[in-house]
């Protein structure tokens, strides 16, 4: 009986650093993860699902904190630790898409150096990896009035996907494909592409 009353108050008390802080790192790689334009990585999903759980786990004590008899003064004794887990929750899921656009917007520049190279045939214009800003990009290649750049990570990690620049407005698809790549607008003269089979 002794035991069953202390883990029915351990397991009810204010959340414990571990899970507010196994919390935050699961936020933060959500975060890595709408960094990437577009596809965010494999290991997505199964990090969503621990960041879910946890949250679970916090909502679970709250409820039973809350149903005690003087329930007030068990939540008021360690405000900061039972608002983390939900703070945390609220800024991963409120911010994804602005990390992913300012994350390219700190790499842009580098992008645009290589594709306008790219377009006067510059010699600094490279096909193979390359790091531009804080993206790995597996291959780049011109077609046309556009330069197609493949992101290394992120994806699925079967079908390509990337970044097209194309200041012209929506790009033209390579010919030589057997399918069509998804398109879509990211910013400015900027297109989302993925692999379609």
């Amino acid at each position: 009986m002794v035991v069953k009353e202390r883990l029915t108050k351990a397991s009810a008390g204010a959340p414990g650093l571990a899970l507010i802080g196994a919390q935050a790192v699961a936020g933060l790689l959500l975060l890595y993860a709408g960094s990437f334009p577009g596809t965010a990585p494999l290991w997505t999903p199964p990090v969503l699902l621990v960041f879910l759980a946890l949250g679970a786990v916090w909502l679970v004590r709250l409820v039973i904190v809350l149903s005690r008899r003087g329930h007030r003064p068990g939540v008021g004794r360690n405000p900061l630790r039972w608002a983390a887990p939900p703070l945390i929750g609220i800024l991963v899921l409120a911010f994804p898409g602005q990390v992913g656009r300012s994350r390219f917007a700190l790499s842009e520049e580098s992008f645009q150096r290589v594709a306008r190279s790219a377009m006067q045939g510059g010699p600094d214009w490279r096909t193979g990896r390359a790091t531009l800003g804080s993206f790995d990009v597996a291959w780049a290649e011109r077609h046309g009035e556009t330069v197609r750049f493949a992101l290394a990570g992120g994806g699925d990690g079967t079908h390509e996907h990337g970044l097209i620049w194309s200041p012209r407005g929506e790009p033209p698809l390579p010919e030589d494909e057997g399918h069509e790549p998804d398109v879509e607008h990211f910013r400015g003269p900027w297109y989302l592409w993925s692999e379609n089979f």
